[in-house]
């Protein structure tokens, strides 16, 4: 198992009972939870403290010390996909994800993380200006330059010149050396890579901070008229990158350099302290972007299920109004039977009562089974005829063998009700 904790519910936790049995308890190591809290800052019940607090003995708790500037609050713990740590008596996963995603909260402003910056920095730091006992870093630049002259001084077909033996470079390196010692003693690790040692960074925290030292002329390249400084004389400079999240985000960029108020090497504590506040800036700038990332696909989610719910509900109101009018439909046709029923028997009586009707055009075939038939036709249209089910529509022989047809009126009838059978022919 493996879960996610910040840094008080880790504290919360291991200060809660022995580490054995929470470790048990969330199935992973307990050398793996203890490394963890290390690892973020996060103090240790000593041994024997559980039996002294058993015994009612006095013990110390200590409290959790603040955040290390670019350090996550985040805390994994375990070896396999982490979830989510939830202590016991919160509230269901469901009200959790279904409730928006809240704001970051800090413990300090910005300004105040720089204070502690400034005051974590050593009272007295001596500025080394040779490079014999150059961090580790710069002193495998001077070992692989070393390598190369020594190459060169056994074949004169040697193309690796060395790279650091220019007055600027050596000025770069003892400046580099001395930034990244300053650097360690607030526990931020400095590194500079590639062959010339021109990929410059530093670890603060989970923070990774680029930044530059080159000549004014690399960094800010102009055109000059005449002729200009050369390389010897032109100032130092370093440039430090303050990292982006947003697309198209405004780019920013710390800058120092040589003045005349004075070289790099005299704001070596400045220039450190705003290297390590770039990481906590950084680190500040990634969780708001994630949040802003996670509150805009919540209000999508939130917006897409509004929808959904108006178009359930808009299909509600339209089934409901289709079943209405179906009502309403199947109303006016019982009415319409009931008025064709009607026109069917007077139209019956009065070809019975009159004397003027003639086979052929107003009835067909015998005019008495002609009238017994329509009759039946009515009975069965007539919605208020409980007898209608019993009786037999079909249109007599006689009348069928008189006239091969209906007449047009009681064609009509016959085909808009299909429970009427088809009249042989």
């Amino acid at each position: 198992m493996a879960y996610f904790f910040t840094r008080q519910q880790l504290y919360d936790l291991v200060w809660s009972g022995p580490m054995t049995a929470l470790a048990k308890s969330l199935a992973i190591s307990d050398v793996g939870l203890a490394k963890a809290c290390r690892r973020c800052d996060i103090p240790l019940p000593p041994r024997g403290y559980w039996a002294k607090l058993n015994a009612g003995k006095p013990v110390v708790r200590p409290t959790l010390p603040l955040r290390a500037p670019g350090a996550s609050d985040r805390v994994t713990v375990g070896q396999d996909r982490p979830q989510f740590f939830r202590p016991t008596g919160d509230k269901d996963t469901a009200d959790v994800i279904s409730a928006p995603p809240q704001p970051p909260v800090y413990d300090e402003t910005i300004e105040a993380v720089e204070a502690r910056i400034r005051q974590a920095l050593p009272a007295k730091f001596r500025y080394v200006r040779t490079l014999d006992n150059a961090h580790p870093q710069i002193a495998r630049l001077l070992r692989e330059d070393d390598e190369r002259r020594e190459a060169m001084a056994k074949s004169r077909y040697a193309f690796d010149k060395p790279r650091f033996e220019s007055r600027f470079e050596q000025r770069r390196l003892t400046f580099l050396s001395n930034l990244f010692m300053l650097l360690a003693r607030l526990e931020v690790l400095g590194s500079a890579r590639g062959p010339e040692g021109r990929d410059l960074g530093a670890r603060v925290g989970d923070q990774y901070v680029r930044f530059k030292v080159e000549t004014l002329e690399t960094l800010r390249p102009r055109k000059r008229s005449g002729v200009g400084a050369t390389k010897k004389s032109e100032p130092m400079v370093i440039e430090v990158e303050v990292g982006r999240w947003q697309h198209g985000e405004r780019e920013e960029r710390l800058f120092w350099s040589d003045d005349e108020n004075g070289r790099l090497e005299d704001r070596l504590r400045e220039i450190g302290v705003a290297i390590v506040l770039t990481g906590e800036r950084q680190y500040r700038k990634a969780l708001q972007f994630s949040y802003d990332w996670e509150r805009r696909s919540f209000d999508e989610k939130v917006e897409k299920m509004r929808k959904a719910r108006e178009e359930a509900a808009q299909r509600e109101r339209e089934a409901r109004m289709q079943a209405e009018q179906n009502q309403i439909n199947s109303l006016l046709a019982l009415v319409r039977a009931r008025r064709e029923a009607q026109q069917i028997r007077a139209y019956v009586d009065e070809v019975l009562s009159s004397t003027q009707a003639v086979p052929g055009r107003a009835f067909d075939g015998d005019r008495d089974t002609w009238a017994k038939w329509a009759r039946s036709v009515a009975n069965k249209l007539d919605p208020l005829n409980a007898d209608a089910q019993q009786q037999d529509h079909a249109m007599p022989t006689s009348v069928v063998e008189a006239d091969g047809r209906l007449t047009e009126s009681l064609a009509q009838v016959w085909v808009a009700n299909s429970d009427i059978e088809s009249p042989p022919t």
